[in-house]
């Protein structure tokens, strides 16, 4: 007790969890009632909420070609090229276009629908228990709903209407005509009640597209996973598989077209070389009817050697030019300049075989992405102007190339010449036949090359295979993915418990009055002198002779610790002060006095609160004359003591008529008297007088004390307030200020500790009643406390 008063030193300030169990566990049934409330909330909202499933399948997308030949030929006109990224698949795959496609191809633009008590649910087409036929309809872009209701066996009511339908009855609405059939399936697993939508497919592309979810399985794999969420698993399942089955046939038709125009190219190459090489060799045929040649001059054969191997290089590089004429020419003209190129025709060059693979690229693209928009749509505009870019550089590209072929064949042309000066004695009629035979050669064997690569070109489009392979078809999930059972009721209970925390939490960051002892003592090093707890008694005396209840026992405790405050004074003057009114100066000035009392001294109350005297009245005692009477010299001192009732050495000086000046009154030098005749006639003097928060008469009144009480309302007192308090208390402005903390509340605990501190624990409080008898001290609050915190209060008083 007597390292709880030293002043300068303030204590450690520590708290248990025992404590801190004990200050909040009162709250614990509204904690207990939030979370219920957050449980109920969440099943409720998992009662309503359509369970949703996952179907989910896995596709293999190659990038090698399946086309047949192994030469630059078809890697020019591979079927995927293969520097396609995966990331384009995928945005191929959500697309609304293949989005369409899987809707048509399952009919999904109806759908059936079964109405609950709660909720309606999806039904898959297969397990519809009636056949809904639509007959005609007015106008495709836009959507219907029909409600139907059956009445009986083979009847039905359309949207509520009175009028009874049967079934095979053809039934015409605005923009619809329909009629309704039996299908065999029994329908009592269903309710009565359905409802049938029908939506363009355009209208439900994009919901679809936006529904399904395409990821690679990881970073290295050419694996993407298809997964869609539903209601219903058994048309997730068809929804997944189709997109699986439709992007297959949508790679193949693109494959197939590369393979058409890629043959129509060689059928018009193969018909212009035929009218060429059939002409040469009528002319041919003329030439040796007119000029009689069979077959050359044995002497020109060793001669004609060298001329030969030189007709040879230039028959090759004559097939050549032709190509490169031929591709010039197609490139040039305008109706082919959104076509694919068909082939170099054995052009090896590096950079023509690059420049073609990437223009056949853009040319697919340009066809995909006209599917799902506009010419005028900014991405055709970038890629069209890609394409002609490319087309004028690969036509330069040609002309370059043909112009480096044109040297090597003025080359040969030199040698030939070279030779033909040696074989000038060889009749001009067997040269002229030779040349003829050349030009039929060239044409020959183009004609030949062309054939091979159309029946390539034919086998390799009967051959074609997709390069998607469907490694896993769909799968549906055994639970629902949404909403999350566990997920939800974790986060209800989660809420539960952060609603009730963050509230309290809030409360007592906003609560700037004190609430346990460690306010004071981290504010302030000014000794706690004792702690006193609320009581209910109807008046301001709870201190008797035979009174052994707990709070008479805190203020023996208080006296008790008054020997360390004032260890050598013998007739000790203690006046008693707070911040404001209300915290209860008078309340514990009486019983101050009352305990002194019983400890044998004879002791005096003085009622020195002028302003709002309340000693008289918390001890039942009507209005006397009293201190002011005798300042202003109407009464003598004898007269305005009065014995306390029942109390033995107590005595009350009360306040007596209110002055018009009470700060002047208490600098009268009859004040100086008072207190002199007073310690002559009494062991001890309490002082309750007024605030010093609000005004100085506690500081006028010091210099007569030999110790100062200070009194903290729990729950009442501001925290600031403190600052006073230490104020008052390091510059010595009230002689050996020390601290009572008053009205102490059982609310699960007073900052974790009570009267326990002077190791007997309690859980009581302490009051004057209510203000409805007139006898109230306090204005106190209704009890809130819940009835746990109550017996855990009862509990605690239980062990004192």
């Amino acid at each position: 007790m007597s390292e709880e008063i030293k002043p300068n030193q303030r204590p450690k300030l520590t708290i248990s969890p025992r404590e801190i169990i004990f200050r909040y566990i009162r709250y614990l049934p509204w904690v207990i009632i939030s979370i219920s409330l957050s449980l109920v909330v969440a099943y409720i909202k998992l009662r309503y909420s359509t369970p949703m499933y996952s179907v989910a399948g896995k596709l293999l997308v190659t990038t090698q070609t399946q086309y047949g030949g192994g030469d630059k030929f078809d890697d020019i006109f591979s079927m995927q090229s293969s520097n396609n990224k995966l990331n384009d698949e995928i945005e191929i795959i959500k697309s609304r276009y293949m989005a369409a496609r899987v809707i048509r191809s399952l009919g999904l633009q109806k759908q059936v629908y079964n109405k609950g008590k709660i909720r309606s649910s999806i039904i898959h087409s297969a397990d519809v228990p009636f056949n809904f036929e639509i007959l005609s309809i007015t106008d495709s872009s836009k959507g219907f709903s029909v409600r139907v209701t059956f009445s009986g066996e083979d009847q039905f009511l359309l949207n509520e209407k009175p009028q009874k339908h049967f079934f095979n009855e053809t039934i015409s609405f605005t923009n619809v005509s329909f009629r309704i059939t039996a299908n065999g399936k029994d329908r009592r697993t269903f309710s009565n009640d359905f409802v049938i939508t029908w939506q363009p497919a355009e209208s439900l592309a994009p919901v679809l597209s936006k529904g399904i979810n395409v990821v690679r399985i990881n970073d290295v794999s050419n694996v993407l996973n298809l997964a869609y969420s539903t209601e219903n698993p058994k048309q997730g399942v068809d929804v997944v598989n189709q997109y699986m089955k439709e992007y297959q046939q949508a790679s193949l038709e693109d494959k197939k077209q590369i393979a058409a125009q890629t043959l129509s190219f060689i059928d018009e190459q193969l018909d212009t070389v035929f009218h060429e090489l059939g002409g040469v060799e009528k002319n041919l045929q003329k030439y040796r009817e007119k000029n009689r040649i069979f077959r050359p001059e044995t002497q020109a054969e060793l001669t004609l050697s060298e001329f030969s191997d030189n007709s040879k290089e230039q028959s090759a590089l004559g097939v050549k030019l032709k190509v490169i004429d031929y591709l010039i020419n197609y490139l040039s003209d305008n109706k082919n300049q959104f076509s694919i190129i068909p082939s170099t025709l054995g052009i090896e060059d590096p950079t023509l075989l690059q420049q073609t693979s990437q223009f056949n690229k853009l040319q697919l693209e340009r066809e995909a992405a006209l599917k799902n928009t506009t010419p005028s749509n900014p991405r055709m505009v970038s890629i069209e102007g890609v394409i002609q870019k490319l087309r004028l550089d690969m036509i330069e590209s040609l002309k370059n190339v043909r112009q480096a072929q044109s040297l090597i064949m003025e080359q040969l042309s030199g040698k030939s010449r070279e030779a033909n000066r040696v074989i000038t004695a060889i009749p001009s009629k067997e040269k002229q036949m030779l040349e003829v035979t050349r030009q039929q050669s060239i044409l020959q064997e183009l004609y030949q090359y062309l054939l091979q690569k159309k029946l390539e070109t034919a086998i390799a489009s009967a051959s074609t295979i997709s390069n998607i392979k469907v490694i896993e078809p769909a799968i549906e999930s055994n639970v629902p993915v949404s909403p999350n059972k566990k997920g939800l009721y974790i986060m209800a209970l989660f809420i539960g418990i952060a609603i009730p925390v963050g509230f309290i939490f809030i409360r007592e960051y906003l609560d700037d009055k004190v609430k346990s002892k460690l306010d004071v003592q981290q504010s302030t090093d000014a000794p706690i002198l004792g702690e006193i707890g609320h009581a209910d008694q109807a008046t301001a005396l709870v201190v008797t002779r035979n009174n052994r209840k707990v709070i008479a026992e805190q203020f023996r405790i208080v006296r008790s610790n008054l020997q360390y405050v004032l260890p050598k004074v013998e007739k000790p003057v203690i006046i008693v002060t707070s911040s404001f009114s209300g915290e209860g100066k008078s309340f514990i000035s009486t019983n101050m006095g009352a305990v002194l009392a019983l400890s044998g001294k004879r002791t005096a109350i003085l009622e020195f609160d002028i302003r709002k005297p309340k000693i008289l009245k918390g001890l039942g005692l009507h209005e006397r004359k009293g201190i002011t009477n005798y300042i202003i010299g109407s009464l003598d001192l004898q007269e305005v003591i009065h014995p306390v009732p029942d109390v033995e050495n107590l005595y009350v000086i009360p306040c007596g008529p209110v002055p018009p000046n009470p700060a002047e009154m208490l600098l009268n030098e009859k004040v100086d008297q008072l207190f002199a005749e007073l310690k002559k006639r009494f062991d001890a003097i309490i002082i309750d007088t007024a605030p010093v928060g609000l005004v100085s008469d506690a500081i006028t009144l010091g210099r007569y004390a030999d110790s100062s009480v200070y009194i903290v309302r729990h729950g009442y007192t501001m925290k600031k307030q403190i600052q006073l308090i230490d104020d008052l208390y390091r510059n010595n402005k009230l002689p050996h200020l020390s601290i009572i903390i008053n009205d102490i509340q059982s609310q699960g605990g007073y900052g974790g500790y009570g009267y326990g501190d002077y190791g007997y624990g309690y859980g009581y409080g302490y009051g004057y009643g209510t203000e409805k008898n007139g006898s109230g001290y306090f204005e106190r609050e209704k009890d809130k406390s819940s009835r746990l915190a109550k017996w855990f209060s009862k509990s605690k008083k239980d062990k004192v």
